[in-house]
């Protein structure tokens, strides 16, 4: 069934109740008016013929001609028909007829009862006179013989018809006015009433379709006490289902924040085996959209066999299941500690599977870089602790007798002893240098790079003599850049010491500074030591700037390095907002390159 609006349930009622009491209203108004005319017709017209009774019984005892004169000139002067109607139902007068041509009259209907000896009355339109008659017949006794006859008047009601019509008009006048009003008054009121309702309704769709910032408030004002109850309470409703909505909002984008941001990878999987969510960590990981795979099968988009058979097993069982499983991104492995918990609402029925998966292998990797540091630094500090001992116990069972031995030995202790001092130092200032980044200890200031590389060039010029290396610079111009120029000082002279130190005898070394500029038109310093070494394998190159990392350990040691230089090296570039890279080939050299912020640009300055 069609559900109408309350306004058209409301106004059409009243509209309809108001014309039913007014039509109702003049039908007995007209109704009651007319009878009461009628009736106080009735009266009068008996009175008149109770009142001419007497003379009429008097006058039908003597001739016919003073009798018929007397209801003729009786009836002009009443303005009343007057019939004399004998006991046999003849008319033996009348005041507008010839009585003698008039019809019998014993069978009308006011007559019947008047000869009877009642008073009798009709209400008919009459034949003779064209018009409608209010006809009254009382009892009278006729003649000598007084002989019950009847003495019948009738009088017109054509002026009470008249009035009646009048009485219409103005009825139907004053009817519709007070139609037209309460009308007007029904549209108000349904409107009224309505109106609120409407407001309600917008609201309360507002809310089903989550509109929470364009709620409705309801006026209350002008309404009655029970509709302002009910606006207070739909607007204390939205109100309070507003603020829910928002809190339940904040805590979804929390949620969604913290599930977006989380490390780890993680899968929602559902019971039927799709995929409800995946974060950016588990969506990288696999190389998929996290939108694009919401409600797609886990087995199209997770293909490790391990992963599928812990979420087959967690759905099988409701228990949770742990394992390290490796996945392989091209050819390199990612070890991933993986846990697969039941997903339950809030009956505690199992809806799914959440599977959160760690990626191991950065921490493998430094595990193992820790490790092998640890065992770097064991064996660079035992290595020559190891000679020092060996000679001087050689020293002590009697070799300082034999001055030649004995000084040979004493030369490699120092030598010995010196590495290790070296190797000291380089500890400690990769340590300071290290503490001093992460506390934003290193004060940097806008100075020229030129003179940087001309005082490393100094320090290492007499172990270039040696080689008879030759060492040149090249600069395109004069760049400024935030620097601390006792620690670049110290990274520049580890990278031109290494280049001398496996350079070919008479070769050349070349210290470059020239700028560059990216997409975002940052300016970069880049300060390169080009050597015509040996080069390095391609193997080594990640791995060049860890500790005590070497390419060719025997070789190292027979240099006299420490294996620290390049570390170093990085982590003063680090400390400079910049980085170390370097590019080398076998049997083609090497170039080592740091990479630092320039300093902003004046107009006239560094331009020569």
């Amino acid at each position: 069934m069609r559900n109408i609006r309350l306004f058209w349930q409301i106004f059409p009622a009243c509209v309809g109740i108001t014309l039913f009491s007014l039509l109702l209203a003049a039908w007995l108004a007209t109704t009651t008016g007319r009878d009461f005319y009628i009736e106080h017709l009735k009266e009068e017209i008996r009175e008149r013929a109770l009142l001419i009774e007497p003379t009429i019984a008097t006058l039908s005892r003597g001739e016919d001609r003073p009798f018929q004169d007397f209801v003729r000139q009786t009836g002009r002067r009443a303005a009343t028909r007057i019939t004399v109607i004998a006991n046999n139902g003849l008319v033996r007068a009348d005041s507008n007829e010839d009585h003698n041509l008039m019809d019998n009259h014993a069978t009308r209907p006011e007559v019947v009862p008047a000869l009877a000896g009642e008073t009798g009355y009709s209400l008919r339109h009459s034949r003779t006179l064209g018009e409608s008659m209010l006809y009254a017949a009382i009892p009278v006794r006729l003649g000598e013989e007084e002989l019950r006859g009847a003495l019948r008047l009738a009088i017109a009601i054509t002026p009470v018809e008249i009035m009646l019509a009048t009485l219409h008009k103005k009825l139907l006048a004053i009817g519709l006015a007070v139609a037209v009003l309460a009308a007007l008054l029904s549209l108000y009121s349904a409107r009224r009433i309505s109106r609120p309702l409407e407001e309600i309704k917008r609201g309360a769709e507002q809310l089903t379709k989550g509109r929470i910032d364009q709620l409705v408030k309801i006026n209350s004002e002008h309404m009655s006490a029970e509709m302002a109850g009910l606006a207070g309470s739909i607007n204390q409703m939205a109100e309070q289902i507003n603020r829910r909505i928002r809190i339940i909002i904040q805590q979804r984008n929390q949620l969604e924040a913290v599930f977006s941001s989380m490390a780890d990878a993680v899968v929602a999987i559902d019971a039927d085996k799709k995929i409800i969510r995946m974060n950016q960590a588990a969506a990288a990981l696999f190389g998929l959209p996290s939108e694009g795979v919401k409600g797609k099968a886990v087995q199209g988009v997770i293909r490790n066999p391990y992963l599928l058979e812990m979420v087959d097993c967690t759905l099988a069982h409701n228990t949770p299941q742990e394992q390290k499983v490796t996945l392989f991104n091209g050819t390199d492995p990612i070890l991933l500690d993986t846990h697969a918990v039941p997903l339950r609402d809030e009956d505690d029925r199992s809806m799914g599977v959440l599977l959160v998966m760690n990626d191991l292998t950065k921490l493998n990797r430094l595990e193992n870089i820790r490790q092998d540091f640890v065992a770097n630094v064991s064996h660079e500090l035992k290595t020559p602790i190891t000679a020092i001992k060996g000679y001087v116990e050689t020293l002590l069972d009697g070799a300082l007798e034999d001055q030649d031995n004995a000084r040979r030995f004493l030369s490699i202790v120092v030598r010995q002893a010196n590495r290790l001092d070296a190797i000291v130092d380089d500890l400690l200032t990769l340590s300071r240098i290290e503490d001093r980044e992460q506390r934003r200890d290193i004060s940097l200031t806008v100075a020229e790079v030129g003179p940087v590389l001309e005082s490393a060039l100094q320090t290492c010029a007499v172990q270039a003599d040696e080689k008879g290396i030759i060492i040149q610079v090249e600069s395109d111009e004069e760049w400024y850049a935030p620097i601390n120029q006792p620690l670049l000082e110290q990274a520049v002279i580890n990278l031109l010491g290494n280049a001398i130190a496996y350079s070919p005898q008479g070769s050349l070394i070349t210290l470059r500074c020239q700028g560059s500029r990216n997409r975002q038109g940052e300016e970069f310093v880049h300060l390169s030591v080009i050597d015509n070494g040996p080069g390095i394998a391609k193997e080594h190159l990640p791995r060049l700037f860890e500790r005590f990392y070497r390419c060719d350990k025997a070789r190292s040691r027979d240099q006299g390095g420490t294996g620290l230089g390049l570390a170093i090296a990085k982590h003063i570039a680090q400390a400079h907002n910049g980085t170390v890279e370097v590019e080398s080939s076998l049997g083609k050299g090497s170039t080592f390159t740091l990479i630092l912020p320039a300093a902003p640009r004046n107009d006239g300055e560094r331009r020569g």
